[in-house]
């Protein structure tokens, strides 16, 4: 949708709409308990914290942020450490997720975070095609096993087994749906340890 406006204005003018490394702008979104979800075309290298208190008005009424998954499902978690990295695609990585869609998905205080990565992880065993091996047995696997951690029949060496399975699947797939079941369990498990823990 950009390239008539490029071809108009000249690509000196759409490099100028960003903020930082990347150029032009994005549709970036928020998701989950805020006070106001929605899509903005914004400038890439808008922080995060722009677009989530300016845009999205910040929290709902009684919730605190937890962490976001910055680019929808297929990210891994970023914490409120992370609201002043901008939008771009090589900070977010560096931060240590993914832009992706630039659609966050928010996680507050009173949500579960495992019973939100069990839902995610439903999907992606429904989605896998079943071509690749590692996709095929593993999302299903992993989705079994986030729903005996999210009902507390799991044990605690069960959590480093996860991790473990997430590494076998991610990079060994034809397609990238394999790795986008694999970050978001790599990010509970490097943010939200304990919380996992406390539901065993």
């Amino acid at each position: 949708c950009n390239v008539t406006h490029i071809v108009a204005n000249g690509a000196d003018w759409f490099k100028s709409l960003g903020l930082g490394i990347d150029s032009g702008t994005k549709l970036f979104g928020a998701s989950g308990r805020v006070a106001r979800p929605g899509c903005w075309e914004l400038p890439m290298g808008t922080p995060i914290r722009e677009i989530l208190e300016e845009h999205a008005g910040g929290m709902a009424e009684g919730y605190q942020l937890k962490g976001f998954l910055p680019g929808g499902a297929s990210t891994d978690f970023l914490t409120p450490d992370h609201l002043d990295v901008p939008m771009e695609y090589e900070t977010v990585m560096q931060a240590g997720s993914r832009m992706g869609t630039g659609t966050m998905i928010i996680l507050d205080d009173r949500s579960c975070a495992v019973g939100m990565i069990a839902n995610l992880e439903k999907f992606f065993a429904r989605e896998s095609c079943g071509f690749c091996t590692p996709c095929r047995e593993g999302t299903g696997w992993l989705w079994r096993m986030m729903e005996k951690l999210v009902e507390g029949d799991a044990r605690i060496e069960d959590i480093d087994m996860i991790d473990g399975v997430t590494r076998q699947i991610e990079g060994h797939t034809i397609c990238a749906l394999g790795d986008a079941a694999a970050w978001p369990i790599q990010g509970l498990i490097r943010h939200f340890r304990p919380e996992l823990e406390r539901r065993i």
